[in-house]
């Protein structure tokens, strides 16, 4: 049932129950709270379906609107076409959700520990590493190194994280994340930057980089200037990593956009005959899983900091 049905129903449902207290005032008596709450219950549930309805019209003109445009959009329909997707997606992305809280917690942990103690403590640190500390691989991406690199990058997850939920399977964004977590952390390793590689940039990388490859090859799933959008990110991170190639983690950074990249190449289906991707459930299972080892390296990295 869409939501606008629901949203009707749910309104005669609360002007029957209106209705039928006017009609009979006995009904309060005795049962004042329980009728207040089935009224509340109603209206939140009409008001609830109503948005969601008005969101996905939105979407739906948007949308429409760019694939009337040209097909070299300009910033602002790139900018539209983001902020349509993830408006419209949003309100249903509750994986994206845990991810944010599994970031969140560590990285409020370090307020306490302080910076330095949290990056000796959990960062991807390669001697660490090599020296059988492998847990660091993923540690050193809940941990941040200002609040300013906290926000941009929990605001880029929620972002990209909710468009990319809700575009395919709910798990896949779990399984991207993961993956280009731990190839961004591998690179780093291989290639250890100049600064700590702490962030979880790598990870927000690679869904960038699965959606742009996503978006090339199922284009009738996205707005016209959603490509060009992810494109400029791109372009960005590369500008920014050239210019201050001292404070940021470049390895990381193209480890988890080439991650992403890979696994869309992958598992993105390019046979448009039913319009949708193939149903594939040990991929879904593993979103599964990634889900858990996200969570626990979220317990693991919190009681590393503590210690």
């Amino acid at each position: 049932m869409n939501p606008l049905s629901r949203a009707i129903l749910s309104g005669l449902g609360l002007v029957a129950t209106v209705v039928a207290v006017i009609a009979y005032p006995k009904l309060l008596a005795g049962n004042f709270h329980f009728v207040w709450v089935v009224v509340a219950a109603t209206a939140i549930d009409a008001a609830k379906h109503f948005r969601q309805w008005r969101q996905e019209q939105e979407a739906k003109q948007t949308t429409a609107l760019y694939r009337q445009r040209s097909q070299r959009p300009t910033e602002e329909i790139q900018q539209a076409a983001l902020k349509a997707l993830s408006d419209a997606a949003r309100g249903r992305a509750w994986i994206t959700r845990i991810l944010v809280v599994c970031i969140s917690v560590p990285t409020i942990l370090e307020l306490f520990v302080g910076v330095d103690r949290a990056v000796a403590a959990a960062s991807v640190e390669p001697v660490a590493i090599r020296a059988g500390e492998w847990w660091r691989l993923l540690g050193g991406t809940y941990l941040h190194g200002s609040y300013y690199h906290y926000a941009g990058n929990l605001s880029a997850l929620l972002l990209y994280g909710s468009i990319l939920e809700t575009k395919t399977s709910r798990y896949r964004l779990p399984l991207v994340y993961l993956l280009s977590c731990l190839g961004g952390s591998f690179l780093s390793v291989v290639i250890p930057p100049d600064v700590p590689s702490i962030g979880a940039s790598g990870g927000i990388v690679g869904i960038i980089g699965y959606l742009f490859l996503f978006s090339r090859r199922r284009d009738e799933k996205f707005p016209v200037g959603f490509r060009a959008a992810t494109a400029s990110v791109f372009a960005g991170l590369i500008t920014m990593g050239a210019i201050g190639f001292w404070y940021i983690d470049n390895p990381g950074h193209a480890g988890g956009a080439l991650t992403g990249m890979m696994l869309a190449a992958l598992l993105v289906d390019q046979a448009l005959t039913w319009g949708e991707d193939v149903s594939l459930p040990i991929l879904d299972f593993l979103g599964v899983m990634s889900i858990a080892v996200i969570v626990g390296g979220a317990i693991v990295t919190s009681l590393a900091l503590l210690r």
